[in-house]
């Protein structure tokens, strides 16, 4: 769920998937020279969610003078959305990177360079359909902290999906493209892809045991025989669900073990989030607390606003009623309960129109009912 994290220099930024949407892999890391002190050159440090620790000056990841760092996101993906996409969380005295992205961690595109909370739009240099695993950031050697290079705390993708994988021999046979009986695990991913109404793509993979374009078509007929069973067993829209075959390619292990090679026989399934639908709660929306921006997943509510860096999660408890939390960085009263460790917080109830064009609200502090009124919008 969708949800506000601090960027470290006292702001915070909404991510719409929650703590999917971070780096979660290190592929390589080259401290510079001179190199950060030995406690800040743990790459894990620049995994998940932004957790910097201003007061201990912990968990962050320094490149050293001219350092590199490569992360990947395995369980989300990056692609290009409206406005920005990929955010890059570097704390402390804002000193210069280079960024690249990758779809495959060997050939690289070069998208700019950040400094501090940097913020990056990736349509400029990518086709609307490319998706990216892959990060690369190169220090630049300004060296403007107490230690040389950039101190990375976290890597977001702000349009980033749920990205599922199972293992070839869960589904098939060894060579062969036929589901198995054990289909659990297909259902339970076609329940999370009609939470949503988002295009879906499902990738084949193999190992690299056999014939280079024999992989390749064995690979688009496993893809294609899991697109047929969502469309044939699970009703879910055909129009919705693409397919990519890819052999060998993007290795996820070692083919040099039996190991390795069973992890790389592997089916993914991407799903991309809801568009935005004008006869429902979620879109954009001017309020007297400035612009809200709400996200829906199943009948789970996320949403921010841009008063006080805001934000909301809770549940639609029918079609037009939105029950949730609000919380904000102050407001009039501290609470002892908390919303992703923020204390000044309280509930909220949403009420839209028939036509969603604009809603009335009522809201309260900390475990208060809501009574106050003053919380009104229109679709922007």
């Amino acid at each position: 769920m969708g949800r506000t994290y601090p960027d470290g220099h006292g702001g915070r930024l909404f991510f719409p998937f929650g703590n999917i949407s971070f780096a979660d892999k290190v592929i390589s890391y080259n401290s510079g020279s001179p190199a950060p002190s030995e406690e800040d050159r743990d790459p894990q440090k620049a995994l998940g969610i932004p957790d910097y620790n201003e007061e201990k000056d912990i968990n962050f990841t320094s490149l050293g003078n001219g350092g590199i760092l490569v992360v990947k996101f395995v369980d989300n993906i990056l692609y290009d959305i409206d406005g920005d996409d990929l955010f890059i969380f570097e704390i402390g005295g804002d000193e210069e990177f280079e960024v690249y992205i990758s779809k495959n961690g060997t050939d690289w595109i070069n998208v700019g360079q950040g400094a501090g909370v940097t913020k990056i739009d990736i349509k400029p240099f990518v086709k609307p359909t490319d998706i990216f695993r892959y990060v690369k950031l190169v220090d630049l050697k300004t060296d403007q902290g107490e230690w040389p290079g950039a101190d990375i705390d976290a890597v977001g993708a702000i349009g980033s999906t749920i990205n599922f994988q199972i293992s070839g021999n869960v589904l098939f046979e060894t060579g062969k493209a036929t589901l198995n009986q054990n289909k659990s695990e297909l259902i339970t991913i076609a329940e999370k892809i009609k939470e949503t109404n988002g295009r879906v793509v499902i990738e084949g993979y193999t190992d690299n045991v056999g014939n280079i374009d024999d992989n390749i078509k064995l690979s688009q007929a496993r893809a294609l025989t899991v697109k047929n069973f969502f469309t044939d067993s699970c009703n879910i829209d055909l129009t919705r669900l693409s397919i990519n075959a890819y052999g060998e390619a993007n290795p996820v292990a070692n083919n040099n073990t039996a190991e390795g090679r069973q992890k790389n026989r592997r089916v993914e399934i991407i799903v991309f989030p809801s568009s935005v639908n004008t006869h429902d709660v979620t879109g954009i929306w001017e309020t007297n607390w400035g612009t809200m921006y709400i996200y829906r997943y199943g009948n789970i509510i996320a949403g921010w606003y841009t008063d006080d860096y805001g934000e909301i999660a809770g549940k639609l408890i029918n079609e037009h009623t939105i029950e949730a939390v609000w919380a904000e960085n102050s407001s009039a009263e501290t609470c002892e309960n908390d919303l992703y460790g923020r204390h000044n917080i309280g509930k909220v109830i949403l009420t839209f129109d028939k036509d969603f064009t604009s809603f009335t609200g009522k809201w309260g502090y900390c475990s208060d009912e809501p009574t106050e009124t003053n919380w009104n919008g229109t679709r922007k």
